[in-house]
């Protein structure tokens, strides 16, 4: 059912492997122009290659919200407007327990996996306000709600994604955004 997208603009964080290749790639089967955004500035071109035109590429560390903002107005400005953000960039972050954790870890972790969640949420809805709605997807994690599938900074800063779409989407339903 190829075409679910078309006409749509999309920003992946995380976009050079896993989840976040997998998603540029169906959204660029189902017609979508997507920014590519990953720390891996090496897979920039190879991306660019392979999709041609639908698919433009910006080295991006989410850790740094500036970044997250050039990624964000990129997409808008060189494909026309914003429709989708897909927060997807993450890893497992610092290890440790509640006696032994690293606090510059942990900081770190959630700087990745949270915070860059707030950041790009801030950024794309005024993108969003001007094309009438949007959506944005943020990847949390089964340890977001239950112990001991991940390290402690990894699985509370994922249930802090949890919670943060679920208080979002509440804010945002009247401008005709979704977070999931």
């Amino acid at each position: 059912m190829a075409g679910r997208l078309d006409g749509k603009v999309a920003v992946v964080t995380g976009a050079a492997s896993g989840i976040g290749l997998g998603t540029v790639e169906l959204m660029v089967a189902e017609g979508a122009q997507v920014l590519a955004a990953d720390l891996n500035a090496d897979a920039g071109p190879q991306l660019e290659a392979r999709f041609g035109g639908a698919v433009r590429f910006v080295p991006c560390d989410v850790t740094q919200p500036t970044q997250i903002k050039t990624a964000i107005d990129t997409a808008a400005a060189h494909f026309g407007g914003l429709d989708i953000l897909f927060s997807n960039a993450g890893s497992g972050g610092t290890a440790g327990g509640p006696t032994d954790i690293d606090l510059d870890g942990w900081d770190q972790t959630h700087a990745l996996l949270l915070r860059s969640v707030v950041a790009g949420t801030r950024y794309a809805v005024p993108h969003f306000k001007a094309r009438g709605g949007g959506a944005i997807v943020a990847t949390s994690s089964l340890s977001a709600l239950g112990a001991g599938w991940a390290p402690l900074a990894f699985s509370v800063a994922k249930a802090g994604v949890l919670h943060y779409c679920r208080v979002a989407a509440a804010e945002l339903a009247p401008l005709n955004i979704r977070i999931n």
